[in-house]
């Protein structure tokens, strides 16, 4: 259950630093206060993006009807198969942009014990964008750096019960 949970967090993550680069899209915001960020800056995620993690394929869909939701579909893959589904919104908070995340099995059941995980913004501009667990270490920030208008890299940093640190790297692109 905590890949699949650092998997989900990974993509969003990586496909939110493209937000200001995507053609036909908003300026970039010049602001640091991550309160000024909203759901609607980050429409570029509109449409489909595909990964990998290891030997795992990763890809993700995503909505954008609503300026302040947006909702997304994730899904890994290994070679037998989809291996996890993953829906999650992101929205606008008093605190800025938050995303909450639910874990599903192939066959949509719910993840025993799973009550979602909840990322929120910590830092953002044009070419970096940063997500912070404010609950816990696992996963514990989500880093992207964006390498032009259609693919970007992804670091997520972990940290279990035992302190033992570890990280997962991906590298993403969109789908045409």
């Amino acid at each position: 259950m905590r890949s699949r949970r650092v998997i989900c967090v990974l993509l969003f993550s990586c496909l939110a630093a493209l937000a200001e680069s995507q053609p036909g899209s908003n300026p970039p915001k010049k602001t640091t206060d991550v309160k000024d960020i909203k759901v609607a800056d980050l429409a570029f995620l509109s449409g489909s993006w595909t990964g990998e993690v290891g030997d795992s394929k990763i890809e993700q869909v995503c909505s954008t009807t609503d300026p302040q939701v947006m909702l997304c579909m994730f899904r890994a893959m290994d070679n037998k198969g989809t291996q996890a589904v993953e829906l999650y919104t992101l929205r606008n908070t008093a605190t800025g942009v938050e995303e909450r995340v639910r874990f599903f099995s192939p066959d949509l059941q719910a993840e025993p014990g799973d009550t979602g995980l909840t990322m929120k913004l910590a830092s953002f501009s044009p070419d970096k964008m940063v997500f912070e667990n404010p609950t816990g270490t696992y996963p514990k920030r989500s880093t992207l750096t964006r390498k032009g208008n259609d693919e970007f890299n992804s670091h997520i940093e972990l940290v279990d019960p035992q302190g033992k640190a570890s990280a997962i790297d991906a590298h993403w692109v969109r789908v045409k």
